[in-house]
């Protein structure tokens, strides 16, 4: 799909044709969402510029995300998005031309439409540059609320691990059990979104470290103003990053170590059922024998001294268990 917007933000969707794409001297912004080989060809000879592929977008390598060639700069970096409840990157690339930007994405970002949404009744865009920060500011805006909400969940889960390891003897294991599991999918999905967040913002700051230089004369004052307190944003990010990774690597080895504690609870548990039901079973057994000269067949109490010695035997053992502390 290709939109074009003028300075004042204004969308036009461009219906699928064969015919050449026409310009006006007010299109400001071309933004193609994933776009069909002849989108990308009526795009590429409407404006004069070379759009990345899918393939190209994908790269990894620095040299092919960041070039300049013939005044034209093709940047292109990892974004996160929403998709199910959970969060993702995508790959989008920009296009900065003298007069125009291009944007490529394969998905429909809420940072772009937001971002749109936010420029109708503001002032005209001076130009591309000035659509370009606009938007990476909606990306790295859109990027803080996500890693916030990670944090929530993270505090969340912190509460209840805790709440968790002070339960008290009455609880079933089974409910803790499930509780557990229930945390560890919380720190899967975050140490995911962190990963995701990480690869975002060092494309992020690549991007802006080129855009201020190669930038050229397109890149006034208040333009370097504005991509310093956009690096300076990312790196904020990158710090509070850093201490949500470390967080959930600190909340997994927390909840892999309750769970340790709950199954080490669970084979003390059938240990001491194993000492206790030990000696009671060698009394049954040593009376269930069947020999003429055994004595006790001729007491009068026999029966009831075997009863004995298996109570005996029983509280024995767990007596000593009590005294060891192991209950």
């Amino acid at each position: 799909m290709i939109t074009l917007y003028d300075p004042a933000a204004s969308a036009r969707e461009i219906p699928p044709a064969a015919t050449p794409l026409a310009l006006g001297d007010d299109t400001l912004w071309i933004d193609l969402i994933d776009p069909s080989d002849a989108e990308d060809d009526r795009v590429e000879r409407a404006t004069g510029f070379i759009l990345p592929r899918p393939h190209q977008l994908a790269e990894i390598e620095p040299s092919s995300r960041l070039v300049a060639e013939d005044g034209v700069l093709m940047m292109s970096t990892p974004v996160l998005y929403r998709e199910e409840g959970l969060l993702h990157t995508t790959p989008v690339g920009f296009v900065l031309g003298p007069d125009r930007l291009v944007t490529v994405r394969a998905h429909t970002l809420k940072s772009f439409s937001d971002y749109v949404a936010g420029r109708q009744g503001a002032a005209p865009l001076d130009g591309p540059v000035d659509a370009l920060l606009g938007l990476l500011d909606g990306i790295i805006a859109r990027m803080a609320d996500g890693m916030e909400a990670v944090g929530a969940d993270l505090d969340a889960v912190s509460k209840r691990i805790f709440n968790i390891a002070q339960r008290d003897g009455r609880q079933k294991p089974i409910r803790i059990e499930r509780r557990l599991r229930e945390t560890l999918q919380v720190i899967g999905r975050s140490g995911d979104t962190t990963s995701h967040a990480r690869d975002s913002l060092l494309g992020l700051s690549r991007l802006l470290v080129f855009l201020a230089n190669k930038g050229g004369d397109r890149i006034g004052q208040d333009h370097r103003e504005r991509i310093e307190i956009l690096r300076q944003d990312v790196a904020a990010l990158g710090d509070y990053e850093t201490r949500l990774t470390d967080k959930v690597q600190f909340l997994l080895d927390s909840t892999l170590g309750f769970i340790n504690i709950e199954q080490n609870r669970t084979f003390k548990l059938l240990t001491i059922i194993s000492v206790v039901g030990i000696p009671p079973t060698f009394v049954v057994g040593l009376y269930g024998m069947n020999f003429k000269n055994m004595p006790e067949y001729d007491w009068a109490y026999g029966y009831q001294w075997g009863l004995f010695l298996v109570v005996l035997s029983i509280v024995v053992p767990m007596v000593w268990l009590r005294v060891k502390g192991w209950f």
